[in-house]
Formats: C-alpha cells, structure tokens, sequence
C-alpha cells in the first residue's frame, strides 16, 4: 500500500503541516504503509529532515492545482491513499485525485472551506464533526478533535515520564514559537523573560533557515549562559526540551499538543489569525494562558504572566494537569485505524 502526502514548509507558513504530516507518516509506515511526499523546493531547505525520514519525495511542487497532474504522472499506477495539508490547495485539487487516490484524507484546522475527500482530520482541540456538515460531501468521515492530534512519537514516548515531573516553579522556560518564526516572536518573548526578573534557565527552539536567526543568537550571547539555543532540534531533542520545561512560551498552532501531551503549562503568543480558535479552547480549559498577538506590549505581557505563575505555583500545576488532558499522543495512530476500518 502506497500513501504519498502533499504538503508544505517555509519561511512564511512554517513547518508545522509538515511536522504533523510527518507524524502521520510514521503511523502509516508501521501500519504496512510506503510513504511518499510531494512538496516544494524551500520545504527541503526548511526541514531538510524530511529527506532523512523519508526518502521517496518528489520535489518542485508549486502550489497549484497542476501539483496533481505532477504526482500521478509520477506514481501513475495509482496509490492507496492521498494526504492533503495544503492552505493553498482546495477542493478542486482534492477532486483531481479521485480514482488516482482510493482514499483521499485532508487535513485542515478550520471549517471554512469546502472539501472533496473520502476522510477528514481536524485536530483542534473541542472542535465538532458537525462544524463541518456544510463543507463536506455526506458519508465523509470526519475525525474531529484533540484525540485525533497527529504528534511525533517521541512525545508519546516521554509522556509517562513527564507527567511525574509536576511543574512545582518557574526556573526553566522553554520558546518555541515555530521554526521559521519570520516575525521574531523570540527575541520580543526573551525581552519580556529579562523585564520580568529572575534567575531563569531558557531554551530557545528555531529552524536552520530561520530568518532572524542570528538576532536570536546575538540576544541569547548577551544574556550569559543560562540561555541556550538549539537550531534544527529533531524530534527527539524537542520533546525531551519540552518535558524538561516547566513553562513554555509558543503559538497555539499544532505544536500546543505536543506540549499537552508531556503536560506543560503554555503562554500562547498569536501569530497567526487561524490560531485564534485554538487559543481560545486551551485558555477556556486552563490549559495555557492567552497572551494575545504580537504587539508593542508583548514583553510586558509576558514579563507579567511569568511574575504571576512564579508567585502562583497552585495556577501552574493546575495548568499542568489541565494540559495532560488535552490529548495523549495517540491520535496518529487512531486516524491509520480509521482509514484501515473504512470501506474504500
């Protein structure tokens, strides 16, 4: 059985698809999957781990609707499933691959657009199947929710471990807010860590072609050593940096459930308008505290939650549990069953 998966990286949307995808990727492969990805050139430049994990990618996608044509002319005897996790690319691409594609499962993190696909994921935490009743043809299975949060496995695997280690102060913070961060989200947050006082370690996470990469370098230099950077961390080195944190500073994109799943407590920064959704539903549940967009009054913002959960050690194990409720780092295993057990 083949699986090709079409997604992408870069500087501008970053690489969470990709990570996700990724993780899906992993479950199809020890389900008796070959797993293959179409993607674009700067996607390899973004996360050249990709070729290392899997081999077989066609390059040179562009982002349009003749990406199809590209991809079944290059697997042309057809394949079992299609993955789609594309902003760029809608129904009618999705409708081009039926026939090529038995299965065709898009991924998507709003119900805003209309969808020609067999299987559906959407794994925003509190979102409904019925949200999406009016973007989708009847008989599409829907596998909506947190539960179904596709994460690498090296998160499930730290989990257990984690969860024993109950954030009980704020001493180390760890920033994660995206690979590219193309806004310099970090540099403002380690701004507001300085304001807000302290002896504190951070670990600092961007990707290899992060465009302000070295601003980052240069305030964490000025800082003395207990500030650290970790440029290209697999997914290894990312969860063990996540459970070791007892705060995490990050975007409430599809990372949020990675640092759920080890139960970590989250100031989620905005950076993107598809996120706000998500921010909202982890706030609501005391998972994360909201510290809106990117804005001239972030550092204060982050300066003051930190001062706030440093004195109110009860609020951050409380967010710690609400945390490890979210998802348990199954759920890319529980979408492989469900394209197993359904009727082609």
């Amino acid at each position: 059985m083949r699986a090709v998966i079409r997604c992408d990286a870069g500087t501008i949307i970053g690489g969470g698809h990709v990570v996700r995808c990724a993780a899906l990727g992993a479950a199809l492969r020890r389900n008796g999957f070959d797993v293959a990805f179409a993607v674009s050139d700067e996607t390899v430049k973004s996360i050249p781990q990709l070729l290392v994990d899997f081999p077989d990618v066609l390059q040179g996608m562009v982002g349009t609707e003749a990406d199809a044509a590209r991809m079944m002319a290059h697997w042309s005897s057809g394949v079992e499933l299609a993955v789609v996790d594309h902003y760029g690319l809608g129904e009618g691409f999705e409708r081009s691959l039926a026939g090529w594609a038995k299965k065709v499962l898009v991924i998507d993190d709003a119900p805003s657009r209309h969808h020609a696909c067999t299987h559906l994921v959407d794994m925003t935490f509190r979102r409904r199947p019925e949200e999406y009743d009016q973007q989708v043809a009847s008989g599409t299975i829907l596998l909506c929710g947190s539960n179904y949060a596709m994460l690498r496995d090296a998160f499930q695997k730290e989990r257990h471990a984690a969860l024993e280690q109950k954030p009980d102060a704020v001493r180390h913070i760890l920033i994660s807010l995206g690979l590219s961060d193309n806004l310099n989200a970090t540099e403002v947050v380690l701004k507001g860590i300085l304001e807000a006082g302290g002896m504190y370690e951070v670990d600092c996470v961007l990707g290899e072609a992060a465009p302000h990469l070295d601003a980052v370098k240069t305030a964490i230099s000025a800082a003395g050593g207990l500030w650290n950077l970790h440029v290209g961390a697999d997914a290894e080195a990312m969860a063990k940096l996540t459970a070791a944190a007892d705060l995490v500073v990050g975007a409430p994109g599809s990372a949020s459930y990675e640092r759920c799943c080890v139960g970590r407590p989250t100031l989620l920064l905005i950076v993107a308008d598809n996120q706000m959704h998500n921010a909202a539903a982890l706030e609501e549940a005391g998972a994360a505290i909201g510290i809106g967009r990117l804005s001239a009054d972030t550092v204060s913002r982050v300066a003051g939650a930190i001062r706030m959960l440093a004195r109110n050690t009860t609020k951050l194990h409380a967010m710690h549990l609400a945390a490890s409720a979210v998802c348990d780092g199954t759920g890319a295993d529980r979408v492989v069953q469900a394209l197993l057990s359904s009727r082609e």
